[in-house]
């Protein structure tokens, strides 16, 4: 017999509908992957070895409590999902063996510092070279390459691919960004989707925190959605809420770039005329002043000198004038004592032989004496003495 899927899912929904069974029971489980919707509360409910997705329109659940869900067993034709719908969930005293040990892990790398934010390295906005740590397969890898492609055509980009949940999920991804530290890339991003806190425990493993915090290049973590946390955001330098924002974390968009870096060069090119402006101007005016001193500087050392000389003048002048005024009366004084001059006055000169004669009592009489006068000389005898 051949039925169709939705022949075969209203028939499973009919043969649960009318077991008493699953429409009124009590499950005991530890509580993980709580996400709120508008009408209520997703949850799930595990033991060691299975989970249940549930559905509660009452109170929050808590992640990692142990509690007791009364309900019922539902099954959506559409999508062949069953699901336990909780009429009422009581929570016991003891959390779960998993959120415990989740709890005691952040205290302990916690107490150790791993955690504090004076630690953590800034995350370059213009990587060349990015280290991925994730799944080769997958739409993480995928949306990464694109956003970076996009915004940076010019990055490289370095897979490490490991697997993300499972069996040695949290050794892979450990030596992953161990790798990346000792390489030459600029930041790494450790990432994965979404999923449950089973899927994403690899993340919480101290191993993968100790490398993540230690690592030499800036960590940015990409792990689930916005509404999960882990351990490695913790640790790591920045927290994306999708590997799509941790590319973009470490990514600038090249548009923006290239009309930035045209804006700054404008803003330089207009500083550096005003500059230049202002330069000129500034060489202008200290030529003027310059001129204006030495034109200054030149006056008056002209009017120094001019003034030197004429003082000088005036001092060579006043020699002269003395000099002149002291020939003058050397003149007049030798003029008055030129004998020729006495003798136009009236005088005469007497002298006997040559010798001339300065008294009467030089003479005698009948001696003979010439006599000169201004205009001649004449003979004469010397007689009595008067």
């Amino acid at each position: 017999m051949t039925i169709s899927v939705t022949q075969l899912n209203n028939y499973i929904k009919g043969i649960l509908d009318l077991d008493g069974v699953l429409n009124d029971l009590s499950v005991c489980g530890e509580i993980t992957n709580v996400k709120q919707a508008r009408e209520g509360w997703y949850f799930s409910l595990k033991d060691e070895n299975s989970a249940i997705d549930c559905f509660s329109y009452g109170q929050q659940p808590q992640t990692g409590m142990t509690a007791v869900a009364e309900g019922r067993i539902s099954f959506w034709q559409r999508s062949g999902r069953l699901s336990f719908y909780v009429r009422r969930l009581t929570v016991g005293n003891q959390s779960g063996a998993a959120y415990l040990q989740f709890l005691q892990i952040k205290e302990k790398l916690q107490k150790e510092g791993l955690f504090d934010e004076q630690r953590k390295k800034p995350v370059p906005v213009m990587c060349m070279k990015v280290g991925v740590v994730t799944s080769a397969t997958g739409a993480v890898i995928t949306d990464i390459c694109n956003v970076i492609h996009r915004r940076q055509p010019f990055t490289d980009i370095f897979l490490y691919p490991v697997k993300v949940q499972g069996e040695g999920a949290s050794a892979e991804i450990a030596q992953g960004v161990t790798y990346f530290s000792q390489s030459g890339v600029d930041a790494v991003i450790v990432g994965r989707g979404g999923g449950s806190n089973e899927d994403l425990s690899a993340f919480n493993a101290e191993e993968v925190v100790r490398a993540v915090a230690s690592c030499a290049k800036p960590v940015v973590s990409a792990v689930g959605h916005g509404v999960d946390f882990t351990l490695c955001d913790f640790a790591a330098d920045r927290r994306a809420v999708t590997p799509s924002e941790a590319a973009e974390l470490v990514t600038s968009d090249s548009a923006v770039v290239k009309s930035a870096v045209v804006s700054r060069l404008l803003k330089c090119a207009a500083q550096l005329q005003r500059r230049t402006a202002a330069a000129k101007a500034s060489a202008t005016y200290c030529t003027h002043a310059v001129l204006s001193h030495v034109r200054l500087s030149l006056q008056r050392g002209a009017s120094r000198i001019y003034a030197a000389l004429k003082g000088q003048a005036a001092a060579v002048e006043n020699k002269r004038v003395v000099r002149q005024m002291r020939l003058q009366n050397a003149t007049a004084r030798l003029s008055a004592a030129n004998p020729a001059n006495v003798l136009r006055r009236g005088y005469a000169y007497v002298s006997k032989q040559g010798d001339k004669i300065n008294s009467v009592l030089s003479l005698k009489k009948g001696d003979c004496v010439d006599v000169t006068f201004c205009d001649g000389s004449v003979q004469a005898v010397i007689g009595d003495k008067l």
